[in-house]
Formats: structure tokens, sequence, C-alpha cells
């Protein structure tokens, strides 16, 4: 006769467990490559999201995304699908996750909450979003994100659209944007 082992039981699972109910693996069967090494989450999120498949890309991302929530990378790439499709509360969503987890430091990041606070019609936020982009390597983005900021206190909300697309053009052409999108 073998010893009875105690099993531990993730909290998560704790009321499957109570019932007699199977208690799924912590790694799926899957999670591993055909060598034995892990495999990344994130690789058919990424795929789509290269490829331009923005539908495809937010639903890989949604579901790798509950694993690994404090992934910014993933979640501003999600944000800018979301944006994409035109979510854009969801997509403020993930890039506000983002620069909290980042503490702001990501041009990518604000760039992205500030387009999309455009695309909501929020002209303070995008304003301030927008006057605090910085970008080291793109001065002219910068300086383009900053006369907009100057802009919106006095613009109409039909001149919104207009100067959003410019500067997503604009950050498209000095590729801070993904060349599949919106604009």
């Amino acid at each position: 006769m073998t010893a009875d082992t105690p099993r531990a039981v993730p909290r998560r699972h704790l009321l499957r467990a109570l019932l007699g109910r199977e208690i799924p693996q912590d790694t799926p069967p899957d999670a591993t490559g055909e060598d034995g090494a892990p495999r990344d989450p994130h690789a058919a999120g990424d795929a789509a999201y290269a490829a331009g498949d923005y539908p495809a890309a937010v639903a890989a991302y949604r579901a790798s995304v509950r694993s690994d929530l404090s992934n910014a990378p993933v979640r501003a790439r999600l944000g800018y699908a979301l944006y994409v499709l035109g979510q854009f509360i969801q997509a403020r969503v993930e890039f506000e996750h983002a620069l909290r987890i980042t503490d702001g430091n990501d041009p990518f990041f604000r760039l992205g909450l500030g387009l999309t606070l455009l695309a909501l019609g929020k002209t303070e936020k995008a304003a301030a979003t927008l006057a605090a982009f910085d970008d080291p390597t793109r001065p002219d983005l910068t300086a383009l994100a900053g006369r907009i900021a100057g802009r919106l206190a006095q613009s109409e909300a039909a001149e919104l659209t207009g100067l959003r697309l410019t500067l997503e053009r604009t950050a498209r052409a000095m590729a801070l944007l993904p060349e599949n999108g919106v604009a």
C-alpha cells in the first residue's frame, strides 16, 4: 500500500475538489512544445497581431492574458488591436493598465491611450496624455503630440477626428504603430 500524499489544490479549484470532480492540471498538456520546453502562451496572439488579423489577436490575447496579468507589452498590443477594431473603452482599459505597470514610461502605451481618448472624445484627458508623451528616438512625433495637445483645448468635435488621424498616420510613418491599422 502506498501512503496517501495530500495534493495541493489551488483556491480556484477548491469547489471542484470538494464536490469530488476532476481538478484541471496546473499546466495544460499542450503548454509544452515537442522538445519539452514551455511554449509561449502569447505566440498565437503575436502571430495574429503581426499579420494584422486583429479579431484573432484579441481573442488569443484575451485568453493568454488571464494567466499573465502583468505583461505590459501584451496588454498594449491587445489595447491597440481593440483600438483598431473600434472597441475604444476596452482599449482604454488595456492602455491604462499597461501604463500603470510600467509607471508611464513607454511611448507606445501613452500614444495608444492618447489616440483612444481622442476617439472617445475625452479632449482634456487626451490633451494631458499627449502633453506627457515623450519619445526620445522620435522628437518630431513628440513635438507633433505636444502641438496637438495644445490645439485640443480650442478644437471643435469635427476637428478631433482630423487631429487623431494626423497623429496616427505620423506615428505609423515613424514606425511607432504597426503599418496595418485604421488610418
